[in-house]
């Protein structure tokens, strides 16, 4: 006993070889980064908030492990076989060592306020605030996603349902991190960028809904139209539901329904989103207007801020090209 007598008088042990573990899942996803969009994004944003370098480098760091850790969740959520062109995380080390993982790193982040804030607990404090909002808001906007995508056809929501939802669950990383900014400057500005991070967030969204299902590149990293083999209640396939329900056409449901890894039924899904209910062209309007919204004045400082405004306007063009 006198074994555990020592043990429990200090905190619990904790070495290398176990970290290292842990965090196989991880680091599996994170041998291959994605385009690092997010991190430009924030240095882009730091010409107009000017936060020490030292500082920035946390708030990127944190913002990556979030995003790292959300996508091996989603990837046991949506059932994905593939992330980034590798075999998805879940599938090598199990979904119960996957979970766990990801969670830990939800924390691991968590834990950077702590360097960003230093000895100032007041910061700290408004930090954990925001953290803590914007982690339950990205939990609400996917589990509105995932509740309608199983609840197929009880709820098949309208388009200010879809950007509630993707306000939430993918505008929240961006609002993370704009809060986040908006707290460390010196200086409070005249303006917030937060609305503007909601937009990117739709526009990213959107884009990413309609290129799982055309682009050649995504195809390649994540597997030929993945939104339709999970089911998922994606832009374009919510209008063409939609579509289905007026013209009494349950085509496109019956293969949602399916879950389907079959690439003909999958091809015939795609092209009744193309040339029948016409939901590519549709999602490809909606873009267009997003981006065109997004560069208005209401949400670019352009006079004050021309350098970091331009960037941003180049930010803006890049999420919408498909």
């Amino acid at each position: 006993m006198e074994v555990v007598k020592k043990l429990v008088s200090v905190p619990p042990a904790w070495d290398e070889a176990s970290q290292k573990a842990l965090l196989q899942p991880y680091d599996h996803i994170a041998s291959k980064p994605g385009k690092n969009f997010r991190s430009k994004l924030i240095g882009v944003f730091n010409m107009i908030y000017g936060i020490p370098e030292g500082k920035i480098e946390l708030v990127t760091r944190l913002v990556d492990i979030l995003h790292n850790a959300s996508l091996l969740i989603d990837d046991i959520e949506d059932n994905s076989q593939i992330r980034r062109g590798l075999t998805a995380s879940h599938l090598i080390f199990g979904t119960p060592m996957t979970i766990n993982t990801a969670n830990y790193m939800y924390f691991g982040a968590m834990e950077i306020l702590q360097d960003i804030a230093r000895d100032d607990n007041v910061l700290l404090r408004d930090l954990m605030v925001i953290f803590n909002e914007e982690m339950i808001n990205l939990h609400r906007g996917q589990g509105l996603d995932i509740y309608w995508r199983d609840s197929l056809p009880k709820i098949i929501p309208d388009d200010q349902m879809y950007f509630n939802m993707v306000m939430n669950k993918t505008g929240g990383l961006f609002r993370l991190t704009v809060r986040i900014l908006e707290r460390l400057t010196a200086a409070p500005l005249p303006f917030s960028l937060v609305p503007l991070s909601n937009l990117l967030g739709i526009i990213y969204q959107v884009r990413d809904d309609y290129k799982n299902l055309l682009d050649k590149q995504m195809i390649a990293n994540k597997g030929l139209a993945e939104d339709i083999s999970e089911g998922k209640l994606s832009f374009p396939i919510i209008h063409g539901l939609r579509y289905g329900q007026e013209k009494d056409d349950t085509t496109l449901l019956y293969i949602l329904k399916l879950r389907t890894t079959d690439a003909s039924l999958k091809h015939e899904a795609i092209d009744y989103l193309q040339n029948t209910s016409k939901s590519m062209d549709y999602a490809k309007r909606t873009i267009a207007e997003l981006t065109a919204l997004a560069k208005s004045k209401e949400y670019i400082p352009c006079q004050a801020y021309a350098e970091a405004s331009a960037q941003l306007l180049n930010v803006v063009d890049y999420l919408s090209k498909l």
